[in-house]
């Protein structure tokens, strides 16, 4: 155990405070926490600020602020205290991801941007692989209906009867191979034996034979559906379909029809009830957006076997589109994470200025300026941040069902316990393609990427397939630590031919559709040339098991998960992952804070005692604070209970707050705060002290 610790254990008491994450509910309520923290000296003397998704939009905040800000600009009002200039501006930026009409008619065309560039060369790939499979049946003289079983009786075609026998004996290979494997009673490593790779490949050989004989029963159908479609939706004769403006109206009908059930379903994924509809439109979705134009191309090929000057010109466009995609498109350059950080980056990356009157302000920093967090200085005193991530793994390198591995960002040094501990300023990416730096707004982003293909152990296998073919994703693919590729140096080349290639090389490598591909399947290797990072909650929401990683002695949680039914579903995890991680055991009874049916809690927070194993056997505390409304909250919560039933538990889908929302959880915050301190209960002398001692702020 003693190896998955980061830090020595302290002489005197150690402060971490955990955020979790949330979105701008959660940015609210920990900003309440944090001023609170603030005024009572406690964030002064911690060593940590450990933070997910929401907690951390204001816990990085925080540090640029710091970092740009200088002394004389204070002006009595601390960086992000109650009443600053930063805390007025987020105000003024509640609806920061779509202010405004124009903000949200932006967002709607990058969404539509995304989904084009995303599916693009899926559709494509399907309509090349329609063609051309329709032309070879054709230049061997196969219909594609004689590919189809005729009833019970042993088919003409010779074809037909040379798949089903390949099939067969397919079967019958690897029923083969485990009677050996049982017979001789030797199976050697689990994974490992060449009888179970052997045995696994002759049933995908089997099972792609029987997609292949699906394939004309579902070209037919498609045909039929489609003249219904037509003539039910435009009133045209069966005889349209065979047009081509015929053709692409059939198609964008499908496609319409299955984009309409992908939206069914994500917005069932949140609802556990319907779990099984979702699933079920989620896997129809899919399916149609793959099979439509693979269908209505094999049905053109085999109306028209002969293929056109034209059809062979267009075909090949096709294959120099696709493949130019997977040269010179970048993943991050469609996916929604640039949308998202631009518009982190202006709501949280804040420095203070005078304006033209001479008042202190807080304004924006240029997004063209890059924030890289190895670079930023604070010059006030604050605890080390850690930006709390989730590195998706599908692989048996994380325990079966969890899916995800914990992966954090410091100032310096960055990494997880599955890839190690590196230099920040090798991770972050400066000279690679353009919007693909990692700055701290973009691992803003990254620890709040809620929405991904791959979400660890919320992941559902045809949600996730959905989701990569409709460019549903806010996790980030980064260039794996450990891979042989990024430890290596590239030297310089004059020549500009060499330096073409090399630039080919490398698109071709960097994530494009192939990565997409791995998501919707599914295929996160910690082997692979990238690694795909997400947020932080799909390994564990509050970001405590970080801070006892760093053998912290004294721990503030402060939790703003949505808990409608008050289970307390994210502490549970925290103290079994804490246990089974690092060995800890803690002890805490969080049922005081869990609303009861009324939604009132008896308290704002609990303390409970932790116990790091040996050796050592140190003891610590844990003070837990929830997001919940009591009998002693102050009544402007109560009356916005009233008014807002929902609160404090609104969606974290609800990522555009009012003012009064924002101030109803920061509020709250700020009360969960206050007793929070007060159930720390560590003297301000003996915590300065610690400071000194190098065991509190760094």
């Amino acid at each position: 155990m003693a190896a998955e610790y980061l830090d020595e254990q302290p002489d005197g008491p150690r402060i971490g405070i955990a955020l979790s994450g949330g979105g701008i509910r959660s940015a609210a309520f920990n900003l309440g926490a944090l001023q609170a923290l603030q005024e009572r000296g406690v964030l002064r003397d911690s060593a940590y600020l450990a933070a997910v998704s929401g907690g951390n939009y204001i816990a990085s905040a925080l540090m640029i602020s710091a970092a740009h800000t200088s002394a004389e600009l204070e002006n009595g009002k601390p960086l992000w205290g109650r009443g600053s200039p930063e805390e007025r501006r987020l105000r003024l930026n509640s609806d920061y991801l779509a202010p405004g009409h124009e903000g949200k008619l932006w967002m709607a065309a990058s969404v539509v941007y995304g989904f084009i560039v995303n599916y693009l060369p899926f559709a494509l790939t399907a309509v090349i692989a329609g063609r051309l499979t329709g032309w070879v049946l054709a230049a061997l003289g196969v219909r594609l209906t004689d590919l189809r079983l005729n009833g019970l009786h042993l088919p003409e075609s010779a074809v037909l009867t040379a798949l089903l026998a390949v099939g067969a004996v397919c079967v019958l290979l690897a029923l083969g191979a485990v009677c050996y494997r049982r017979m001789s009673d030797n199976p050697g490593d689990y994974g490992e034996s060449a009888w179970e790779r052997f045995g696994a490949r002759v049933l995908l050989v089997a099972g792609a034979i029987v997609v292949v004989l699906l394939l004309p029963v579902l070209t037919r159908l498609y045909a039929l559906a489609s003249t219904k479609a037509l003539a039910w939706l435009f009133q045209e004769p069966p005889e349209t379909f065979q047009s081509t403006v015929g053709r692409i109206a059939a198609g964008l009908v499908w496609l319409v029809a299955a984009l309409l059930a992908a939206a069914a379903a994500l917005m069932l994924s949140r609802r556990l009830r319907a779990r099984r509809l979702m699933l079920l439109l989620a896997s129809l979705a899919a399916a149609g957006l793959l099979l439509v134009p693979l269908l209505s191309a094999l049905e053109l090929a085999n109306r028209q076997p002969r293929p056109s000057t034209v059809d062979v010109i267009v075909l090949a466009a096709f294959v120099v589109v696709v493949l130019g995609m997977a040269v010179f498109v970048h993943n991050r350059r469609y996916s929604m994470h640039l949308f998202y950080r631009e518009r982190l980056n202006s709501a949280f990356a804040l420095q203070r200025e005078r304006d033209e009157r001479g008042c202190i302000v807080a304004a924006p920093i240029s997004y063209r300026e890059k924030l890289y967090f190895s670079d930023l200085k604070p010059a006030t005193d604050l605890p080390k941040l850690v930006v709390c991530c989730a590195v998706n793994v599908t692989t048996d390198d994380v325990p079966v069902g969890r899916f995800a591995e914990s992966f954090t960002f410091e100032r310096g040094r960055s990494g997880g316990p599955l890839f190690g501990y590196h230099d920040t300023k090798r991770l972050e990416q400066r000279n690679g393609v353009a919007g693909t730096e990692l700055t701290l707004p973009s691992m803003m982003a990254v620890s709040g990427a809620a929405l991904s293909p791959l979400m660890g152990r919320f992941t559902y296998p045809p949600l996730r397939f959905l989701m990569a073919l409709t460019n549903v994703r806010l996790g980030v693919w980064i260039k794996n630590p450990n891979h042989a590729a990024a430890k290596r140096v590239e030297e310089d080349c004059r020549s500009r031919l060499r330096r073409a290639a090399r630039r080919m090389r490398d698109g071709w490598f960097e994530p494009g559709a192939w990565y997409v591909l791995r998501e919707a399947l599914g295929a996160a290797k910690s082997t692979h040339r990238y690694i795909y990072l997400t947020d932080g909650g799909h390994w564990e929401n509050l970001g405590v098991v970080e801070l006892l990683r760093r053998r912290c002695t004294h721990v503030l949680c402060f939790d703003a998960s949505c808990d409608r039914d008050g289970e307390g579903l994210d502490i549970g995890r925290a103290i079994a992952l804490a246990r089974s991680e690092l060995g800890v055991d803690i002890d805490l009874d969080p049922r005081p804070v869990l609303p009861d049916s009324a939604g009132l809690s008896a308290s704002m927070a609990v303390a409970g005692v932790m116990s790091y194993p040996p050796p050592g056997n140190q003891q610590a505390q844990l003070v837990y604070a929830k997001a919940v409304l009591t009998e002693e909250a102050s009544w402007d919560l109560h009356a916005f209970k009233h008014r807002e039933p929902r609160f404090p538990n609104h969606s974290t889908s609800q990522q555009m707050f009012t003012d009064e929302q924002f101030e109803a959880y920061r509020t709250l915050g700020h009360e969960a705060g206050e007793k929070a301190v007060t159930l720390l209960n560590i003297p301000a002398r003996r915590r300065a002290q610690a400071v000194a001692h190098g065991n509190g702020r760094v």
